[in-house]
C-alpha cells in the first residue's frame, strides 16, 4: 500500500481511520497502523500523540521483541512491543434493542465492548408514540443512574436496534410487529432528552455493523448477512459501509415478493418471503399438523421453536418438510440477491437459522432452480451460528462510528 505523507494527509480521516482500526483489531504496533491505513510512519506517529493527548489513546506493552510463541517464553531478550490501544473509559455510548414485548439495554465503552445489560419484558404492543418515548427516556435513565459506577459521565450517544422496518435519517419507525402503530419518531425526542447523537436502524443493519468491526466475523469487503428469527431482515454492507438507502430504509429482504397471492405477511401484504420463513410462518404452519394449545402465534418462544427443530429432526417428515421449504424459499430470495448486487458473501444468522441443516439443501435446491447458470459460481454462503445476539453489539458500534466523525468535525476547544 502506498504510503501518504504528512503534508497531504488529511488529519480528520486519518484520526477516524486509527480509531476505527483499533476498534477492530485491538492494540497494534504503530508500523501495523502505517501498514493497514497507508499512511507513513511519521503521520501515525503524530496523529496518535494527538488521540493520546485528548486521552482516546493509551500505549500498552506487548509480549517482548523475539518471542518465539512457546508459553511466552523468549528466545533472545528484546525490549516489549510498545502497543497502541483505545481508552475503554474514554467514553460510553447506550444500546438499546426493541423487540416484541422487550426492551433490552447495554452499556458500551469506547472500545465498543458491552459492560453492562438488563432486559424489561414490556407489553410493547400497548405502547402508543407517547408512551413508547416516555418508557424508553425512564428506562434509559435509570439504567445511566445504576451504571454510574462505571460510567460516571453522560453517555456520549444511543444507538437504538428496531425489530422492523426503520428509517435512518429520519429516526422514524416506519413498522414495528413490536408496536401497533407505524411512523413513530423515536430519535428526537430522545436527543432532546438525553443530548448527544441519536441513531436508529433496523436490528439487521445493527447486526451487519457489529460484523464489520469484529474481525473473526470476516466482516470485510461487500457483503450480505441474512438474519432469521421472527421475523427475516438483511443488512446490505459495500464498500466497508452498511449501506441505508436513499430514504434511510434499505435491503429489506424479508419483504421481498415469492408468490403475489401467498400467505399473509405480518406487515400487511401477501407472499413475501418473510410469511414463508419467519418463526410466526413456521408456528402457523406447524400449528395446522399438530396440537399446540400453548403456542403464541404472535410472538413464538424459543422453546416452541425449539420442540418443532426437535421433532422435525426426530422423524416427524411434516413438521421437517416445513423447514425444507423454509429454505426452499430463502433459496429463491438468495439468487434474486445475487442477481441484483452479487456480494462477495452472504451469511446465513439469527436464532431462525436453529434448523439449518434441514434448510441448507433445500437452500441450495432452491438457488439451482431460480439462478441462471452463468451465476452460480457467485458469493459463499456461510452460515453463522447465532451464539451470541449482535443487534445490540451493532447499535453500539453505530453510535460509536457516528460519535467519532463528530468529534473530529467539531474538535474540542483547548
Amino acid at each position: 500500500m502506498s504510503r501518504r505523507t504528512d503534508h497531504d494527509t488529511p488529519r480528520q480521516p486519518s484520526q477516524i481511520a486509527i480509531l476505527r482500526f483499533l476498534r477492530i483489531h485491538g492494540p497494534a504496533a504503530r508500523i501495523d497502523i502505517g501498514n493497514a491505513t497507508g499512511l507513513s510512519p511519521a503521520t501515525v506517529t503524530s496523529l496518535t500523540a494527538d488521540l493520546i493527548a485528548q486521552g482516546l489513546v493509551k500505549e500498552t506493552q506487548g509480549a517482548p521483541n523475539g518471542t518465539n510463541g512457546n508459553n511466552g517464553q523468549s528466545a533472545t531478550r528484546g525490549r516489549p512491543k510498545v502497543l497502541l490501544d483505545l481508552v475503554p473509559g474514554a467514553a460510553c455510548v447506550v444500546g438499546v434493542k426493541l423487540t416484541i414485548n422487550l426492551v433490552e439495554i447495554a452499556l458500551g465503552n469506547f472500545k465498543g465492548e458491552i459492560e453492562r445489560s438488563i432486559q424489561h419484558s414490556i407489553n410493547t404492543r400497548d405502547l402508543d408514540e407517547t408512551s413508547l418515548v416516555t418508557t424508553l427516556c425512564d428506562l434509559i435513565d435509570q439504567f445511566i443512574s445504576d451504571n454510574r459506577d462505571i460510567a460516571p459521565n453522560p453517555p456520549i450517544g444511543i444507538g437504538i436496534a428496531i425489530q422492523g422496518v426503520a428509517d435512518s435519517n429520519s429516526g422514524e419507525i416506519i413498522w414495528s410487529p413490536a408496536l401497533r402503530n407505524r411512523h413513530i419518531a423515536i430519535t428526537k425526542p430522545l436527543r432532546e432528552r438525553f443530548g448527544g447523537i441519536v441513531q436508529m436502524s433496523n436490528d439487521a443493519n445493527c447486526i451487519a455493523t457489529a460484523i464489520t468491526q469484529n474481525n473473526d466475523l470476516g466482516g470485510n469487503g461487500d457483503f450480505a448477512v441474512i438474519m432469521l428469527g421472527y421475523g427475516v431482515g438483511m443488512g446490505l454492507v459495500l464498500n466497508g459501509a452498511v449501506y441505508n438507502g436513499h430514504f434511510g430504509a434499505a435491503a429489506e429482504f424479508g419483504h421481498m415478493k415469492y408468490q403475489p397471492d401467498g400467505p399473509l405477511c405480518n406487515c400487511g401484504r401477501r407472499g413475501c418471503i418473510e410469511a414463508y420463513i419467519g418463526d410466526y410462518a413456521i408456528l402457523r404452519d406447524a400449528s395446522g399438523l399438530i396440537d399446540m394449545p400453548d403456542a403464541n402465534n404472535l410472538h413464538p418462544s424459543e422453546k416452541q421453536m425449539m420442540d418443532l427443530v426437535k421433532r422435525a429432526r426426530d422423524g416427524h417428515e411434516d413438521l421437517a418438510d416445513l423447514f425444507r421449504h423454509a429454505g426452499k424459499v430463502l433459496g429463491y430470495g438468495i439468487a434474486n440477491l445475487i442477481a441484483l448486487l452479487g456480494p462477495e458473501r452472504i451469511l446465513i444468522t439469527g436464532s431462525g437459522a436453529r434448523a439449518y441443516d434441514l434448510m441448507e439443501p433445500e437452500i441450495e435446491r432452491g438457488l439451482r432452480e431460480a439462478q441462471v447458470p452463468e451465476l452460480r459460481n457467485g458469493p459463499k454462503i456461510i452460515h453463522l451460528p447465532w451464539d451470541k445476539d449482535l443487534a445490540l453489539q451493532g447499535a453500539i458500534g453505530q453510535s460509536l462510528l457516528r460519535h467519532d466523525e463528530s468529534m473530529f468535525a467539531n474538535p474540542p476547544a483547548n
